[in-house]
C-alpha cells in the first residue's frame, strides 16, 4: 500500500510541476485606427476560458497602465476592429475615478470637436469571456 501511495504522490508532484503556457490564453487583439492611422491600447483586466482552461487577469488601475497617448484630429471617427467578433462592445470615458458605458452601434466613436485629453474604455465579452482595453486620446486641431 504505501508504495503505491508514493507512486501516487510522485505522479501529482509531476502533474502539478508541468509547463503550461498561459501567453495564448487571452481575448482576441483588436485594431483600432483613426484618420488612417493605428493607434496604441492597452489590454486591461480579462477573463478569458478556452480549450478547457481558464485565466483571470486583474490589471492595475486604468490611469497607471496606459502608457502611450495618441494624437488624433479633435471630432475624428475612431474605428475599433476585433480579430473575433464580440458579443458585445461598450465604450465610456473615465472620468471622476468611474466609467459609464455605452453599447456602440457599427464598432466606431466620434471623438468630440473640442482640444483635451480623454481615456477611453471599451469593454467587450465574448461567450469564452470578457476584457477591458484602455485607450489615451489628446484631440488636437479643434473644428470650428
Amino acid at each position: 500500500m504505501r508504495k503505491y501511495l508514493c507512486v501516487f504522490a510522485f505522479l501529482c508532484f509531476l502533474t502539478g510541476c508541468g509547463v503550461t503556457d498561459w501567453e495564448d490564453l487571452k481575448p482576441p487583439d483588436l485594431t483600432i485606427s483613426a484618420g488612417g492611422q493605428n493607434l496604441s491600447y492597452t489590454l486591461g483586466t480579462f477573463t478569458w476560458t478556452e480549450n478547457k482552461r481558464s485565466v483571470a487577469s486583474d490589471a492595475p488601475s486604468l490611469l497607471d497602465h496606459v502608457d502611450v497617448t495618441n494624437n488624433v484630429e479633435a471630432g475624428a471617427t475612431v474605428s475599433i476592429e476585433f480579430a473575433q467578433e464580440p458579443d458585445l462592445i461598450e465604450v465610456g470615458v473615465w472620468e471622476d475615478e468611474d466609467v459609464v458605458f455605452k453599447k456602440i452601434a457599427g464598432n466606431t466613436i466620434t471623438l468630440p470637436d473640442e482640444k483635451g485629453d480623454f481615456l477611453y474604455v471599451i469593454r467587450a465579452k465574448w461567450p469564452e469571456g470578457d476584457a477591458l482595453y484602455a485607450l489615451s486620446i489628446k484631440t488636437i486641431g479643434a473644428r470650428p
